[in-house]
């Protein structure tokens, strides 16, 4: 009896040292996790990234590595949210083309002249309507939002100045495929044309277009200086860089892992905010360096002028009490 007491118990440490084991071998898995990037190598996103990844692999003693797919390598915004949902890659780095692709209902944080400042900005994102949205797109399509990066107000550029709302009169100008962006644009007299991002420089090179719109760190890092003459502060929208993750993946991560990777997710995006932060007026000043020349135009006026258009959509396109809740928010 005795000996089958003895039996049994060295059967049971034998199989609790098992288990032990499996588990420390769980923890201690390799993990590979790619980033679909839409931003530049040496952009501020792609130093926030970098950052990560440095971090990630450090406090895992490199047993988890980051791999990072700049430049749209693994598909444009709409691309790379698709792989996303489905649980092909770990990780994407995008704007807000998801937002007006599959909610446009909610659709507003990036419309010309909603926010006036940073300061909106980050009243929006780290308010109720920001975590309201990132909750909704993570429940119907499975993307997480884990970070959100401020990639500076966007500029017009052309190649013929633009000193008013007046001189938008017939510009022919590249535009991302935005429905409210058109309504916009078109409304001040703009003619707007849908041109893949990786066409533009192109595009603007060859005469197809005379401008475009973006972040002054975009302008820079994809060299439209050398083929734009002005730069026009009309700063009609402040960008967001969203930092996500695909939910089907997140769920295999230990919650050991998940906590790492946060934390190094956490300090990686304040890097890139900390360069962002103060960046518009670095980047215009390198811009002009360049060559371009920077008019300043009365932001006011554009404002007004837009807000017909900008009725109209709260109306016809926005879910009212989201927009209650943003302009409630901007308060």
């Amino acid at each position: 009896m005795k000996k089958l007491i003895a039996l049994s118990l060295i059967f049971v440490l034998a199989l609790s040292a098992f288990a032990g084991g499996a588990k420390e071998g769980a923890a201690a898995k390799k993990v590979t996790a790619n980033i679909a990037s839409t931003f530049p190598p040496d952009s501020p996103q792609d130093k926030g990234m970098n950052k990560f990844k440095q971090l990630a692999a450090e406090r895992s003693g490199g047993r988890v590595e980051i791999l990072i797919h700049p430049s749209n390598a693994m598909g444009d915004e709409k691309q790379t949210f698709e792989l996303l949902s489905q649980g092909s890659v770990e990780y994407g780095a995008l704007g807000s083309n998801d937002i007006s692709t599959y909610f446009p209902k909610y659709y507003i944080s990036e419309v010309p002249y909603v926010f006036s400042s940073q300061d909106d900005f980050w009243k929006y994102w780290n308010g109720a309507p920001g975590k309201e949205l990132s909750a909704l797109i993570e429940k119907e399509r499975g993307v997480k939002t884990v970070g959100v990066i401020y990639r500076g107000a966007r500029y017009l550029t052309a190649n013929r100045p633009v000193n008013s709302v007046a001189d938008v009169k017939g510009l022919k100008m590249r535009l991302p495929p935005v429905k409210a962006w058109f309504k916009v644009w078109e409304h001040l007299g703009a003619l707007p044309s849908n041109i893949a991002f990786g066409e533009v420089y192109m595009a603007l090179k060859t005469g197809v277009v005379e401008g475009q719109e973006n972040p002054p760190e975009t302008i820079l890092n994809y060299k439209f200086y050398e083929a734009q003459k002005y730069m026009i502060a009309t700063e009609h929208i402040y960008s967001a860089a969203r930092m996500m993750a695909s939910a089907k993946w997140w769920a295999t991560l230990s919650a050991a892992d998940q906590d790492l990777l946060t934390k190094a997710m956490d300090e990686g995006v304040a890097h890139a905010n900390a360069i962002t932060k103060d960046g518009d007026a670095q980047f215009v000043k390198k811009l002009q360096e360049l060559g371009m020349t920077l008019i300043t135009v009365d932001k006011d006026a554009f404002k007004k002028a837009v807000q017909p258009v900008l009725d109209q959509m709260a109306k016809s396109d926005w879910d009212p009490a989201y927009y209650e809740k943003v302009k409630a928010a901007l308060k």
